[in-house]
């Protein structure tokens, strides 16, 4: 209705997913490194997880295009299945023979298929979207088709994307079996305002204007409208865009925006959500005002409280924990991509935690409490076996004592590093780092900590704890780091 009127060529805030109007981030960028790594390394279990409308299906798409012919992609947008269902779901995708009356029917069928794909050297890939809907039922028999395998590679890729409510679900313990086989992990975050900005400015370019349609104010309240999730910015921008049509206007400033923004809140969002507009706040009555200093007066006391809290248990001491020593291993599932310790250390003994009564190596050794006297310190160590980003068994209780205590603990900030062996390329070192650090951050955050509190930082073979020349210093380099930084006021 309005393109010619702006000299468009294309509807520029369409919601359905549209190829042409892909833009990146670096927080897309990134999401799409770490799932296209998971897929062509046959990663096996890969999750991806964000909020409504943070363009979860959008990043999937990109992915599908960019894996090319030798991938094959089997996509269930809606989950909500029985049993017999989704595998004729999964069936006709595939082009097989569709009527299925057992489960074993479906199995024999599937495999025969896999190992067919795995001769004609493709990958398989199912991607379940909306997995936040799914039983634990459904989860544990998904995560059953996993096995279907060889002894040398995974046959079959999984792809979970969901609301960030799947995450509440994969922690539980009836899902610790499908948890600890995921090993690519990512969460989308909405844009921040410079993002904002690129991405209308992007998809205005895309469908056939250089003209700033929109001022800086315009922009500004746009993302403070959407904060930051796409759909809501196509949504805000087309009604802007149709407003100027209508009063035939060129450009379109921050006023039009903030009226269309009272049209799209539902009545019981505007009182809740509208911000205040300056010059239209109410005087404050004396009465008021001494009400609002006695609490300032109250907030600024607890305020000093946590203050004297915070200073004894996060003080100047190192967390030194480590949730194993320098023992080695090597996992069953090693990827096929690039070995980052070449398969050497297969004679290592097992990881396992220190007793009360072993010995300190290196001076470490993890408090018995499970209180916050246990968490004095700032530093919490966890091992990685070799070439892999699987969350050792082990670490998950310790781990959840650190997220109970965190939660409790609401203002320091959490830095989790990953670090690897010196034996593979820096570049693949430095992405294996990051996966494990992300790991360690997702974990974290399906136990309710703020993903905005957790900081991931991947370190590649920097900074080892012992020298790489020996199995044993190789195993202690392999780890991530979780450091608790006081607030500085």
């Amino acid at each position: 209705m309005y393109l010619i009127h702006y000299r468009l060529q294309r509807m520029p805030f369409q919601i359905s997913p549209d190829p042409r109007f892909l833009w990146l981030g670096e927080k897309h960028k990134e999401a799409l490194a770490v799932l296209k790594y998971g897929v062509l390394n046959n990663q096996g279990f890969l999750l991806l997880t964000g909020d409504v409308g943070t363009g979860k299906t959008t990043l999937i798409n990109a992915l599908v295009n960019s894996l090319g012919s030798d991938t094959v992609f089997i996509n269930v947008a809606d989950p909500r299945l029985d049993k017999i269902d989704f595998f004729k779901l999964v069936a006709q995708s595939l082009g097989l023979e569709t009527k299925l009356v057992t489960k074993f029917d479906f199995l024999s069928s599937f495999k025969d298929f896999l190992y067919k794909a795995h001769e004609s050297k493709k990958k398989v890939l199912l991607i379940i979207d909306e997995a936040q809907k799914l039983s634990l039922d459904s989860l544990e028999e998904i995560r059953l088709l996993s096995n279907i395998e060889r002894q040398d590679t995974k046959l079959l890729n999984i792809f979970f994307i969901g609301q960030n409510e799947l995450n509440d679900t994969l922690v539980q313990p009836e899902c610790r079996a499908l948890r600890q086989r995921i090993t690519v992990v990512h969460h989308i975050k909405p844009l921040h305002e410079k993002e904002t900005v690129e991405y209308v400015k992007y998809r205005l370019r895309v469908a056939g204007t250089q003209q700033d349609i929109f001022t800086d104010k315009a922009l500004r309240e746009i993302h403070s409208f959407s904060r930051g999730y796409p759909r809501l910015i196509n949504v805000i921008c087309d009604r802007a865009l149709l407003t100027g049509y209508s009063e035939n206007l060129q450009t379109i400033d921050h006023k039009i925006i903030h009226d269309c923004a009272k049209d799209l809140r539902l009545p019981g969002e505007t009182e809740q959500s509208a911000p205040k507009k300056e010059g239209q706040r109410t005087r404050t009555s004396p009465r008021i005002a001494t009400r609002v200093a006695l609490f300032v007066g109250l907030v600024l006391c607890f305020a000093f409280f946590v203050y004297v809290i915070a200073t004894r248990f996060l003080g100047k001491e190192e967390f030194n924990g480590t949730l194993s020593g320098a023992a080695d291993q090597d996992l069953h599932g090693r990827p096929s991509g690039k070995p980052e310790a070449q398969g050497t250390d297969r004679s290592s003994p097992p990881v396992s935690l220190p007793s009360p009564s072993s010995s300190k190596a290196d001076s470490q050794r993890i408090p018995d409490s499970t209180s916050q006297e246990g968490f004095r310190e700032s530093r919490l160590i966890i091992p990685f076996a070799s070439n892999t980003n699987e969350l050792p068994p082990e670490a998950l209780a310790r781990l959840d004592q650190f997220a109970q205590v965190m939660l409790q603990r609401t203002e320091p900030e959490i830095i989790v590093k990953g670090y690897t062996d010196a034996l593979g390329s820096g570049d693949y070192n430095r992405n294996l780092s990051t996966f494990r650090a992300n790991v360690v951050k997702s974990y974290l955050t399906g136990k309710g900590i703020s993903p905005n509190r957790i900081r991931v930082i991947g370190m590649g073979d920097a900074a080892p704890r012992m020298p790489n020349t020996t199995s044993t210093g190789r195993a202690a380099n392999r780890r991530v780091e979780i450091e608790v930084v006081p607030h500085k006021p």
